[in-house]
Order: C-alpha cells, then sequence, then structure tokens
C-alpha cells in the first residue's frame, strides 16, 4: 500500500527516524564486541536515505506538506550534501571508535538525529520547522561535543557550546514571536506577504534581525563566533568536522530560504548589514588564524574565514550570489571534509593535533600529506581546484551588485588564507618528521579520501554540471 501523497514528501524523514529508533534497539540488543559494526549500520541507514531521495527525484515529488514543510528542488540539492557529509563523518569515527568504547552507539544515535535536524531544515516553509530543524540539530551537537567526558577540553567545548547556542536559541525564538505577532502567522508565504504589502515596523525589522542573529551563530559568523575556536580544538574531530560543514551549511540553507524569500522586502536592510558582517568575518578569521599552533583551532579560525565569504554572497541578494553561495558549499564541503579525515586518521600516530607533530608527514604518509595538500589548497581557492572555483563565484556576484570594495577584501583575504594554509604544507614537506614509522590508513579511508578528492577536482575543472544542477535548483 502506499504512502498519501503529502506523507510521501517526508519518505526519507520517516526513514531517518525509522533507522534511528533501529539503531537504538541494535545498540540495547547487541553484545559489546558486536557493537563494534553499529557504524555500518549508521552507513546502511545512510544509504537508505540515499536510496529514498533518488526515488522522490525520479518519481518527480514535489509539493507542501501542511504548508510548513516543501520538498522541491533546492532541498533534494542540499540534502544530497547533508548525506554526502554524514557518511564521511561515520567514516572518521572508524578512526575516531577507540575513544567512542562502548558508547558508541549513543553516538550514532546523535548522529543520525543530526542528520534528520539537516533534513528538516532544507524543506523548511515555516518559522516553527525552522526551530525545530535547529535544536534537533544543535541539541545532538551539544551532546557529542562533550562526548569525551574524560576529556577536560571536550567537556569544556560542550558547556561553551551548549551557553552559546541556548543564547542564539533565545534570540531565535523571540525574532520569531516579533514576527508572528506582525503577520499572524510563521507561514513564510504569509509573512512575505505583509512585509510586502505595508511598510514593516520596527518589531518585524527587530524580529528579522533576530531570527539572522540565531543564523548567524550556525555558520560561525562575526559577531556570533566566539564559541569556535575552543570547541573545535576541544571536541571530537568527526564532531568537528560535522559542526564546520553540516551545521554550517544547514544555516545557509535556512538563511537562503529567509533571505531570498520570506525578508525579500526587507533587502534594503539586511544587504548592507551582511556585507559589513561579511567584511569583519573574513578580516577576523583569516587573520586570527595565522599564529595558531594547534591545527583544529587553525581550521576553526578558517572556518570562520570561510563564513565571510557565505555571506558576501548572500549579502548581494542576487540570484547569482545565491549560485555562488551554493557553489562555494559544495567545494567547501570536499575541501575541509578531506582535511578532517586526513586530521582524524593521523592524529592517533602524530601524538598530537599541534602543527609541528604534522613536521615530515609526507614521509610517513603520502597518501595523507597528499590529500591534505589538496585539501588546504582547495580552502585557500588555489586553481583548478573546487575552491578556487567557488570563491571566483562568489567575487563576481559581489562585483556584479557593485560591491568592489568587498570584492577586494576578498581577494587580499584569499592570499591571507593561503599563507597559514602552506604553513602546515610547508612542514609537511619540508621539515624532518618526528618518527620514521609509516602511518597505516584503512581501506575504508583511502576509499573516501579518493573520493573527497576526486570531488575537488571534478567541482573545479568539470564545472557545467554542477552550475546547471545548482541553477535548476535554485530557479524561482
Amino acid at each position: 500500500m502506499s504512502l498519501p501523497a503529502d506523507w510521501s514528501l517526508l519518505a526519507v524523514e520517516l526513514a531517518a527516524c525509522g533507522w534511528i529508533l533501529l539503531t537504538l534497539a541494535a545498540d540495547l540488543l547487541l553484545s559489546g564486541a558486536r557493537k563494534r559494526w553499529l557504524w555500518a549500520l549508521t552507513l546502511s541507514g545512510v544509504a537508505v536515505l540515499a536510496l529514498l531521495l533518488g526515488w522522490q527525484q525520479q518519481m518527480g515529488l514535489a509539493g507542501s506538506f501542511q504548508s510548513m514543510f516543501v520538498l522541491d528542488r533546492f532541498g533534494v540539492y542540499f540534502k544530497w550534501l547533508f548525506l554526502l557529509t554524514v557518511a564521511v563523518v561515520v567514516v572518521m569515527t572508524r578512526e575516531f571508535g577507540a575513544l567512542l568504547s562502548e558508547r558508541a552507539g549513543a553516538f550514532y544515535l546523535l548522529l543520525l538525529t543530526a542528520l534528520l535536524g539537516m533534513l528538516v531544515l532544507a524543506s523548511i516553509y515555516d518559522l516553527l520547522m525552522l526551530f525545530i530543524g535547529l535544536e534537533l540539530l544543535t541539541f545532538s551537537l551539544y551532546i557529542m561535543a562533550a562526548y569525551l567526558r574524560t576529556d577536560a577540553r571536550s567537556v569544556e567545548a560542550g558547556m561553551k557550546y551548549l551557553i552559546m547556542g541556548s543564547v542564539s536559541s533565545g534570540f531565535l525564538v523571540y525574532g520569531i514571536a516579533l514576527l508572528y505577532g506582525f503577520a499572524g502567522s510563521t507561514n513564510f508565504n504569509v509573512i512575505h506577504a505583509a512585509l510586502a504589502s505595508e511598510p514593516a515596523p520596527l518589531t518585524a525589522q527587530a524580529g528579522m534581525l533576530l531570527v539572522l542573529a540565531g543564523l548567524g551563530f550556525k555558520i560561525a559568523a562575526v559577531p556570533f563566533h566566539l564559541w569556535v575556536p575552543d570547541v573545535y580544538e576541544g571536541a571530537p574531530t568527526p564532531v568537528v568536522a560535522l559542526l564546520s560543514v553540516g551545521s554550517k551549511m544547514a544555516g545557509v540553507v535556512a538563511l537562503l530560504r529567509l533571505l531570498l524569500g520570506v525578508f525579500q522586502p526587507l533587502a534594503w536592510l539586511w544587504m548592507d548589514l551582511l556585507a559589513v558582517l561579511a567584511a569583519a568575518t573574513l578580516l577576523y578569521g583569516n587573520l586570527a588564524a595565522i599564529p595558531q599552533t594547534n591545527i583544529k583551532r587553525l581550521l576553526g579560525y578558517s572556518s570562520i574565514g570561510h563564513a565571510g565569504y557565505l555571506l558576501m554572497g548572500l549579502s548581494t541578494g542576487s540570484l547569482a550570489g545565491a549560485r555562488a553561495v551554493a557553489y562555494y558549499l559544495l567545494a567547501y564541503l570536499f575541501g575541509n571534509l578531506t582535511v578532517f579525515l586526513v586530521v582524524t586518521a593521523a592524529t592517533k600516530a602524530l601524538g598530537g593535533e599541534a602543527l609541528d607533530d604534522y613536521r615530515g608527514l609526507s614521509k610517513r604518509s603520502g597518501l595523507l600529506a597528499a590529500s591534505m595538500f589538496i585539501g588546504l589548497l582547495s580552502l585557500a581557492g588555489v586553481p583548478p581546484l573546487g575552491g578556487f572555483v567557488g570563491k571566483l563565484l562568489v567575487l563576481l556576484a559581489t562585483v556584479e551588485a557593485h560591491r568592489i570594495w568587498l570584492a577586494a577584501l576578498g581577494a587580499v583575504n584569499v592570499a591571507v588564507s593561503l599563507y597559514y594554509y602552506l604553513m602546515v604544507v610547508k612542514r609537511m614537506y619540508l621539515e624532518a618528521p618526528r618518527a620514521t614509522s609509516p602511518i597505516p590508513v584503512s581501506a575504508l579511508t583511502r576509499a573516501a579520501l579518493a573520493g573527497l578528492v576526486l570531488g575537488i577536482l571534478a567541482v573545479g575543472i568539470v564545472q557545467e554540471p554542477f552550475l546547471a544542477r545548482i541553477a535548476a535548483a535554485l530557479h524561482p
């Protein structure tokens, strides 16, 4: 018996809920030795969700569920990216598995719950669904950030993330309340119509700004970035990868829905504001990364810098800017996940996460060093890699919006980021290693690194298919 049409729009999300329950049952029923296979069950769940998403595409399903949840090409595009992100994070947990010990089952439950939150955010069409999706994602990340309870840094990371996240959630809820009071509804269409039909009062403007502030925390934009360095350093590396890619992408997806739809009548207010925040975020993230001596703190500040480029694209308020942001996220996904997978695979053998621990990595594992090299160059924006195309599109969209000063600042920051990324490369290739023993890399990690590096090259060299897919996803 087939599902009713409306419920079929929720097939992927319902399947995610089912897989969460299945993982919970497996964690309760399996013995300690067999729990080591829970990673495979989680990865199988991601594969099942991918099959269902492909089925939805093949069937041409589209529409709205109770005017709160929408299945469209925009949402489907980002759901693919979320599934890919979580699949790579599961591979990272294989390298990290010893530290998860017997609590691996709960970790995978939280990971699937975070995935459910991201899937919901890709299809939001109501402010209440926005809040639900964000809280599903964020509450899971709170716990995962502090998952290594015997590590004081991990507990500190979880507490800082919880405190800052709670403040941002307060901003978001208060903003939703103000917008509801103005429009009498939390539905996107109703709020957009109310904003377009009359001059927005200060309460509506304040509501919009508070909602944007809540989402600014998710993408690590200045001044909502204070949690990033300490959380990135202390949280388990797979969680940091999910934070830097999945959480940031989820925040940007929500911003795209809101800025280019609901809040378009207030573009005169948020466009200039986002441009200023983009400049501050670019400068702070890239300049603060230069003196760092810990690889995860460096990547944390780097993540702030990348949020600046994303805000640049959003500040244009144009379809070209939205396309540039979507392409940038695709390139950022491949580049950042490559780097974090190398960090996860190498940390135990290197004995730490200090930059000096990466001395001579090329002599101990050519695969890890080469993958890190390509990933860092892509993040820096070096041609012909994916990151270069992403940054180029953002800069072009900014120029088209007549913000030459912001585009020039973005171009300068490319050189700044290249400097601190190359300092890591210098250590890997030009300095002597502290030990000479080879670093073992599992077949699964080798395959994941190969796929990610191919993704970096494909996004940089074979651009047309990706651009066409993005243009279709963002077609009004």
